[in-house]
């Protein structure tokens, strides 16, 4: 149980809501180290009911290298990505490493994720849960952005958890911002 979170807890709860409802969306959630961002993401993870959660973790010393992340988050439901138009499918697979000689379009890219995203929820609602988002690679986090964007009339959550004090794509990406507070001893 989180103590004095009630208002963070019912804004995520409303967006897993409405995402299985058929409206997805995309939430940041920003605050300070150790304000209890991760714990917001698990409390999702737990209110997901029926979601397929998928997770990545940002991790600095990955954060050079392209496409480490999306690779993470997406690794399970990449099964999929022959479903993708065949320039989308090309794209996501030479970014993944998966296949040879595909130069890395960003639009196909983010495309691509977008599309497998939206295959892969409509057979169950998605939660996606980014932590430490600052530590993404750039890549991945942009094909993420790119496709959060674009997610509104189907069943996927996707939640960002970012340390203050760092930029990313997130930034001018025009997405809902929660910022955490630091809890007072009361």
């Amino acid at each position: 149980m989180l103590v004095g979170r009630t208002e963070e807890l019912e804004t995520i709860s409303a967006l897993l809501a409405q995402a299985c409802a058929g409206d997805g969306g995309t939430l940041v959630v920003r605050g300070e180290p150790g304000v209890g961002k991760t714990a917001l993401l698990d409390a999702a993870a737990e209110r997901a009911g029926t979601m397929r959660v998928l997770r990545g973790t940002g991790v600095a010393w990955e954060a050079e290298i392209a496409f480490s992340g999306a690779l993470q988050l997406l690794a399970p439901i990449l099964e999929r990505v022959t479903e993708l138009p065949d320039p989308q499918r090309r794209a996501l697979e030479g970014a993944l490493a998966l296949a040879e000689g595909v130069e890395r379009d960003r639009f196909a890219v983010g495309a691509a994720t977008l599309g497998l995203l939206v295959r892969a929820a409509s057979a169950t609602p998605l939660l996606l849960l980014v932590d430490d988002a600052q530590w993404f690679d750039s890549a991945s986090l942009e094909a993420l952005v790119f496709a959060s964007r674009r997610i509104t009339g189907d069943q996927i959550a996707v939640l960002f958890a970012v340390r203050d004090g760092f930029a990313t794509a997130l930034d001018a990406a025009d997405v809902p911002a929660l910022t955490v507070p630091v809890l007072d001893l009361a």
